[in-house]
């Protein structure tokens, strides 16, 4: 078999992209410089066109065939962004405080445990952001984001959906309040500009997603163990495991803010419509289904969904010659 030239990794003889870090394995090197189209040509993208794509990408995902806005390409002015590390760390303990009082401090073991799986699946998120990457400190901000979102969550599920929907219910409300802190990133004046495609999206939407499953993390441990009587270690690990979906869930949602993005070269608010659509129907799925099938079916396919977004993302950033447009 051969390998791709630029990481080395074994691919099939019919591959055009490498499925490792999406370089185009044409005999011929791709030209620098991909065409793209400016604001006076937007190419007509609905709403509908969008739902319908988000859907599909749940089954079957395959790279992007529409020419993307030049918008993509754009590089936001040198600033500094330490500032946005200080705004996440008040807007995660902001999150905690409200929700928690001063037994997260108290119990700053399960604090930590509930956060550490979801902090090492945004690392693997950027990680994977090669060709274009993200400020960590606005990845950070948009973790505290999702912690923040949290409290409203919190008050909505327990005054008004569970109420009347029962516990699945609450997918109606988290997916959109996750997701509103990505939309916001995306539609920033400034901040937008770092904004640039579904990989992008799909980052911000893990990071999101991560803050707000990490501050879930530590009420669900704490009663299974301190209520429940479930080991701690045990307690941790099913956490560990099921707080990938908030993580999945977002990113998968924050692809289509982003796929919006590379195709109209700037965010709309309704942009959020097509990922809300494919998202909040898992999110229902997961909280109805017995423990054993949320585990052991849905878990491992929500894995395996997001894993593909990622790939093919990464190999339309590779077409679209984000590595010479961007640099290394």
């Amino acid at each position: 078999m051969p390998y791709c030239p630029n990481c080395g990794s074994l691919v099939r003889d019919d591959d055009r992209y490498c499925t490792k870090c999406g370089s185009s394995l044409a005999s011929e090197p791709e030209q620098s410089g991909v065409a793209c189209l400016d604001s006076l040509e937007e190419p007509i993208v609905s709403t509908g066109e969008l739902v319908s794509e988000a859907v599909r990408s749940l089954f079957y995902s395959t790279p992007v065939t529409a020419t993307p806005s030049c918008e993509i390409y754009s590089r936001p002015p040198a600033r500094p962004l330490w500032k946005y590390m200080i705004f996440a760390v008040l807007l995660l303990a902001t999150g905690l405080l409200f929700g928690y009082g001063e037994a997260w401090i108290k119990y700053m073991g399960y604090t930590v445990a509930g956060f550490s799986a979801p902090i090492l699946y945004v690392a693997w998120m950027v990680s994977n952001d090669r060709y274009e990457r993200e400020p960590l400190s606005l990845v950070a901000m948009t973790f505290g984001l999702g912690a923040f979102v949290s409290i409203f969550a919190a008050v909505l599920n327990a005054f008004l959906v569970i109420p009347l929907l029962g516990p699945p219910g609450a997918a109606f409300v988290e997916e959109p309040l996750k997701l509103l802190a990505v939309s916001w990133l995306a539609r920033h004046r400034e901040l937008g500009s770092e904004f640039n495609d579904h990989l992008d999206g799909m980052l911000y939407g893990a990071a999101a997603g991560a803050g707000f499953g990490g501050l879930e993390n530590f009420l669900y441990i704490f009663d299974m163990v301190v209520n429940g009587g479930t080991p701690p270690l045990l307690a941790v690990a099913v956490r560990t495991a099921s707080s990938f979906c908030h993580i999945a869930w977002t990113a998968m949602a924050g692809r289509s803010l982003g796929l919006a993005k590379a195709l109209r070269g700037e965010s709309r608010a309704s942009d959020m419509i097509p990922g809300l659509v494919a998202v909040v129907p898992l999110h229902f799925l997961w909280n109805s289904a017995p423990t054993s099938v949320s585990l052991f079916l849905l878990l491992p396919l929500f894995i395996v969904v997001l894993i593909r977004q990622v790939r093919t993302a990464q190999m339309d950033e590779a077409r679209w010659d984000f590595r010479a447009q961007h640099g290394p």
